[in-house]
């Protein structure tokens, strides 16, 4: 079946942005989740239909999610499938038409006994006898079906946007069903569109759009058209009268999809079964509300824990809970200062840490403790590294493309504090946690306080509509949070001052940044991690760490990820030119963590050195730095006043305007563009010229971490009521 060709619809262009080739299959060895692998992957042969499946976890009862109607295959389950693996073992399978499934290309290839006979099958070939089934949308019609007809296998049933019948009866379901058969063979991007428009109805939802086109162009319009001929005219109504495990219903009010009556419609039909409604919810709740489907699921599936042992009130010992953005050491570096400063404060309170690498082996070697559930949290550097070219990363198309990372650790997180007591929750831009508690705002437990150290998602691409669209609907959500729940963050407090805040707008009709940061956040200052007067002898540091008096010193550190390895390398190729130019020179390169010193070949003069901890103490006493344009090094190198030039990452709004912006407030603007670092010699002479450059520097203050410490302690006293 072919469609002519025609633009594109201005909505999929804008939501959904660039798409692969048109039916293109996933690859079979890659995983489809970012943040866990199967534990058992392959096909079985339907056939000669290929059927792709995968087990997840590797421990817990059984959970089979059944594949719905093929306009998305299991990646569809990114939110949820990730953590709830850490709790069951999942079964996930394409059905064929999508995903990494044959596409057969005959209608008789399709039909819902096809369908029902592969789910049923890879449950064969994965050996499962006892098993709880999860039907989404048409694929309720598969789970209540074998629900009746092998009741000793199943122990639960789920079904969520679901229906009992796909009949046609009604004059008006069977006008919107010829409607869509003609925009489905006439534009196949349009229904695409309008498709994805239809199931996420609720506000601020191009994220889980976006997703849903690039699911629905994997298959094409002549495949899912037989799909969705397969899935019509079909009546599982009298099977779920003899369903007689555990069921549980649920189903948005505002599904525009598949009416809330069909959901009422199975409530009513399975006897004993349990209805959740999510009011003003659309048809993809395991896809909007994550949070909401995975505890639905745990408490239905799993149940109370066998043991467990309740504190009495007196009995529990104060405690905060830190939670430490990863991406870098910037973060972890002033946290670590604030929270010692809180010590001093509160001297009874025991902090705890949940953050990962490479924050987490930071706060091991100063002696801090991470919760053991850390283990289980998915690594956000290791997502901005895979979305970073070279030396470029958009830090919005980053935290936007998040949401799989975001959904498993915030239900990580919720696991600890509602299995542990904490007085505090202290948050340093913990966008999971900040994100999902507007969300879901009743599992809130105890004070929070949120910590940023920039306010506003910006567009950095000149023309780029799609991207100053999407910038300003994220910024709209957080404005809209804020405002409904101005409670749920206790105090909200920038790491900086009212000048380092931009002055533009969040977007075309929205309040300017300064003006609205006024009125929610308070302002601590710059958190050092130290105190800049105990390291102004300089000469005194040098020796300490190993430097000779005779030697000048340049370093180059691009933080503790792996996105400045093209810096260095372009670092390196310009030492040649500066060690003839200066012949006591000596280059230490600080790789980071994640990078192997193997990338760069050895030179005279050249140190590499993968991991220098509490590198802020080499620099304060080189000659000159050679950064990223990351806030947290550049303001240490503008607090002990050494000379540098820095780098900021392509596209990067955060590095290029917000830290731009607080350095010009410093006098200490020393950016450079990456591509004037493409002639070595060029690289080489303005570093050398930025050595001997005198140094302005406004004067950082040192009280930031003490400040912060103060707020989060009145949020603790909880006496701001008093008089």
């Amino acid at each position: 079946m072919s469609t002519p060709e025609r633009p594109l619809p201005e909505r999929l262009v804008r939501n959904a942005g660039p798409l692969p080739a048109p039916g293109a299959v996933p690859s079979e060895h890659a995983s489809p989740y970012e943040t866990v692998q199967p534990v058992q992957q392959g096909f079985i042969d339907r056939d000669g239909v290929p059927i792709w499946y995968a087990t997840w976890g590797e421990s817990g009862p059984w959970i089979a999610f059944a594949p719905p109607f093929q306009i998305v295959h299991s990646q569809m389950l990114k939110g949820v499938v990730p953590y709830l693996s850490q709790h069951f073992r999942v079964i996930t399978t394409d059905g064929r038409g999508n995903g990494r499934s044959g596409r057969p290309e005959q209608q008789d290839a399709y039909s819902f006994d096809h369908f029902y006979g592969d789910f049923v099958a890879v449950l064969d070939a994965v050996g499962v006898q006892r098993v709880a089934l999860v039907g989404i949308s048409a694929a309720a019609l598969t789970v209540l079906r074998l629900a009746a007809e092998q009741p000793q296998r199943v122990t639960h049933l789920v079904t969520a946007g679901g229906f009992a019948e796909s009949l046609a009866g009604e004059p008006e379901v069977a006008r919107r069903l010829e409607m869509e058969s003609a925009l489905l063979r006439s534009d196949w991007p349009g229904y695409i569109d309008w498709f994805m428009a239809t199931i996420f109805s609720e506000p601020h939802s191009t994220k889980p759009y976006e997703d849903g086109a690039h699911y629905a162009w994997a298959t094409r319009a002549d495949w899912l058209g037989w799909c969705r001929r397969a899935w019509l005219g079909n009546d599982v109504r009298a099977l779920a009268r003899q369903v007689t495990c555990p069921t549980l219903v649920i189903h948005g009010d505002d599904d525009r999809r598949v009416g809330y009556a069909k959901g009422r419609e199975i409530h009513a039909l399975v006897e004993g079964s349990k209805m959740l409604t999510v009011a003003g919810g659309g048809h993809v709740t395991v896809a909007r509300d994550p949070v909401l489907f995975n505890r639905a699921v745990c408490e239905f599936i799993g149940g109370l824990p066998h043991e467990r042992t309740w504190m009495r009130a007196m009995k529990r010992p104060r405690r905060a809970l830190f939670i430490s953005s990863p991406i870098g050491l910037g973060h972890v570096q002033r946290d670590l200062a604030i929270a010692r400063e809180l010590r001093k404060l509160q001297p009874d309170l025991a902090i705890e840490w949940f953050t990962t690498n490479p924050a987490a082996a930071y706060l091991k070697r100063e002696g801090e403790r991470l919760h053991p559930i850390t283990q289980r949290l998915a690594n956000e550097s290791r997502h901005f590294e895979e979305m970073a070219g070279e030396h470029d990363l958009s830090a919005f198309f980053a935290l936007r493309t998040m949401d799989e990372v975001m959904s498993r650790n915030f239900m990580t997180f919720v696991d600890l504090v509602e299995a542990e007591h904490y007085d505090i929750v202290i948050g340093d831009e913990a966008w999971e946690v900040d994100y999902h508690y507007h969300e879901n705002p009743e599992l809130k437990r105890q004070p929070y306080v949120f910590l940023t150290d920039f306010v506003g998602c910006l567009p950095m691409e000149e023309g780029n509509a799609r991207e100053a669209a999407l910038c300003a609907d994220r910024n709209a959500d957080d404005l809209e949070h804020v405002a409904r729940y101005p409670y749920l963050r206790d105090a909200a407090i920038f790491v900086g001052n009212r000048e380092d805040v931009t002055e533009q707008p969040f977007g075309p009709g929205m309040p300017g940044i300064r003006d609205w940061t006024d009125h929610n956040f308070c302002y601590c200052g710059y958190c050092l991690p130290f105190d800049p007067s105990t390291l102004a002898d300089t000469e005194r540091l040098r020796a300490r760490l190993g430097y000779r008096s005779d030697e000048k010193i340049a370093i180059a550190a691009v933080g503790g990820t792996s996105t400045g390895v093209h810096l260095l390398k372009r670092i390196a190729a310009a030492f040649p030119r500066m060690k003839r130019e200066l012949p006591e020179l000596r280059l230490i390169l600080v790789t980071g963590p994640r990078l192997s010193t193997d990338t760069f070949a050895p030179q005279p003069g050249l140190e590499l050195r993968p991991y220098v901890h509490n590198l802020f103490e080499h620099l304060a006493c080189c000659d000159l730095a050679l950064v990223q344009g990351g806030l947290s090094t550049t303001m240490e190198l503008v607090a002990t006043r050494r000379p540098f030039l820095s780098f900021p990452l392509q596209r990067h709004f955060e590095q290029c305007v917000h830290v731009r912006q607080r350095l010009a407030n410093y006098a200490a603007d020393r950016s450079m563009d990456y591509a004037a670092t493409l002639d070595p010699d060029a690289l080489a002479l303005r570093a050398l010229a930025a050595m001997h450059e005198p140094v302005r520097y406004r004067p950082v203050e040192t009280d930031g971490a003490a400040r912060a410490a103060l707020r989060i302690a009145q949020v603790l006293d909880n006496r701001g009521w008093s008089r």
